[in-house]
């Protein structure tokens, strides 16, 4: 009998978070891949689970695709192989994805023990209206796909949840605010941990309490509601009417006259800009 490739949710702190099912799963299997061993070793040692008799191999982003041929030879041979990441869910923001892809190509099968996961726990803390939401890992340090990850999902009337670092979190927080506007904002930090806080407020306001440049975090944009987008006939003319009924917008870039237009009527940035820049062409 074949074996299977068990994919292992750990926790993302608090070490009590370990399922009883992920406890045995990682009890029972003798080859495991991790992230990082030296991480996966504290784990195990910490929750009384003996390596001896155990293969603790690394699978990362850097050798992933490297360990496949050695996975799968496993999984022929019957043996069941379980797949860990340092915190939380394998292949959400953290390697794995490629691993269960080739083992799925192969037709072996695929168990999944799910465990605490980072973004679920924010949404649960937020108090924000997150029903539907797009995760979107962490954004790009920059050019254009940074903005338009988040103007996507926030235009599609999803609440955006990100992982942004200490270091980055305020420069993050400020392009939330300009691609965003006013709206409500969480960011979890060190969450499940001793000093786990929720930082609530308004995008391009102070957060209560006031934000801390240390630990873990998500971040969690309220989503907003919106309508269906203008057609493009109708867009012209509102954004026409809009110029005409307040002429000193025209005084200000052409993207800033987008982005008010465009959380106005909650529609297309993109379509309002390419309009302000041929109206203010034509004057």
């Amino acid at each position: 009998m074949a074996g299977k490739l068990q994919v292992v949710g750990t926790p993302i702190g608090n070490l009590e978070d370990l399922t009883l099912r992920a406890k045995r799963t990682l009890t029972e299997a003798s080859v495991i891949l991790a992230e990082d061993t030296r991480q996966t070793r504290v784990l195990l040692e910490s929750c009384g689970i003996s390596l001896a008799g155990k293969q603790l191999l690394s699978c990362n982003a850097h050798n992933e695709k490297g360990r496949m041929n050695g996975v799968l030879e496993h999984l022929s041979a019957g043996v069941d192989v379980a797949l860990v990441t340092d915190s939380g869910a394998p292949c959400i923001s953290d390697p794995g994805g490629h691993m269960v892809e080739a083992v799925v190509e192969a037709g072996f099968d695929v168990e999944v023990i799910p465990g605490a996961s980072a973004p679920i726990a924010a949404l649960m803390g937020a108090g924000l209206i997150a029903t539907r939401f797009a995760f979107l890992g962490f954004l790009p340090l920059k050019g254009k796909e940074r903005e338009r990850l988040v103007t996507d999902a926030f235009q599609a009337g999803l609440a955006v949840v990100l992982f942004e670092s200490a270091q980055r979190i305020e420069k993050t927080l400020a392009d939330l605010f300009a691609w965003c506007g006013p709206q409500k904002v969480v960011v979890a930090r060190e969450l499940t941990k001793k000093f786990e806080t929720f930082h609530r407020g308004i995008l391009g306001q102070e957060l209560s309490p006031s934000l801390m440049l240390k630990g873990e975090m998500v971040v969690v944009v309220e989503a907003t509601f919106v309508s269906k987008l203008a057609e493009p006939e109708n867009l012209a003319e509102l954004v026409s009417k809009e110029l005409s009924s307040a002429p000193e917008l025209l005084t200000l870039p052409a993207k800033e006259i987008a982005f008010i237009i465009a959380q106005k009527f909650r529609c297309s940035r993109t379509a309002v800009y390419a309009l302000v820049v041929k109206a203010k062409n034509n004057l």
